[in-house]
């Protein structure tokens, strides 16, 4: 009987390791996909972007409220396994928390300025303003759809590139010109109207991104500068344009 016991004892102990062992292969780990992985990290990249624009006290701007919409937007769809699609939402949401932080920023460094200092601002700005000045840098124009201020992720990418540009050449730059066109469709009013946007829209994300309000300024030339004449749907794509331009220092011993 004593020889049992320990035999019967062993056999559970054997059963047991097995049973553990089972339940372990049927429940197996799988490590995220890279698409996962790689949305995660949007996710968590655009979520401190909205928490530094709260930081820049942009909560009340109309950029964070969409940017925050955008983010609940994407997370729904990622709990729905479409990650395809939330990644463009998160890119759109990255888009307007950078332009968040930047009207945060000029709002700022506006209140600063009382009328007086603003003409002084504008008269600086005026005497700079010439061909001995211009610096030839290697920018890239930005495009829009028709009708639209809206900057697309192709366009965040030739900002980010021109920002680049500007970044190695800042020693040297006194004020970013950011110019926006349309084509000729629509009245003149309204043209001017729509430019202002496209170059105010430009503003704010290179803002964002940390460019000195300082330096930049967003001018509106509507459809008065036609770059690619005639009446094409490609013709009217190229118009519909935001364009770059640095100008130096009056007292830049280059001048």
């Amino acid at each position: 009987m004593r020889k049992i016991i320990p035999a019967v004892a062993f056999l559970f102990l054997v059963v047991g390791v097995l049973h553990i062992s089972g339940c372990s292969k049927r429940v197996p780990t799988t490590p995220p996909s890279s698409e996962e992985t790689g949305t995660q990290d949007r996710v968590m990249a655009v979520s401190e972007m909205l928490e530094e624009a709260r930081a820049e006290g942009a909560e009340d701007t109309w950029e964070y409220e969409e940017a925050q919409k955008l983010f609940e937007m994407a997370q729904e769809l990622i709990s729905e396994g479409e990650l395809e699609e939330a990644e463009k939402i998160l890119s759109q949401a990255e888009l307007k928390a950078t332009q968040a932080i930047g009207a945060a920023r000029e709002g700022a460094f506006m209140e600063g300025f009382d009328e007086e200092a603003q003409e002084i601002r504008k008269s600086l700005l005026s005497d700079a303003f010439s061909k001995e000045n211009l610096i030839n840098l290697p920018t890239s124009d930005v495009f829009f759809e028709f009708d639209s201020a809206e900057i697309s992720k192709e366009a965040m990418e030739a900002i980010d590139g021109n920002i680049s540009i500007f970044e190695k050449n800042k020693d040297k730059i006194k004020f970013i010109l950011v110019f926006g066109f349309c084509d000729i469709r629509g009245t003149e009013e309204y043209n001017l109207s729509l430019g202002k946007k496209r170059a105010d829209e430009i503003k704010k994300y290179m803002i964002g991104k940390g460019v000195s309000p300082d330096m930049l300024h967003s001018i509106s030339k509507g459809e008065t500068e036609i770059w690619q004449e005639g009446t094409s749907d490609e013709a009217y794509s190229r118009n519909r344009r935001g364009h770059f331009m640095a100008l130096s220092d009056n007292n830049s011993p280059e001048n």
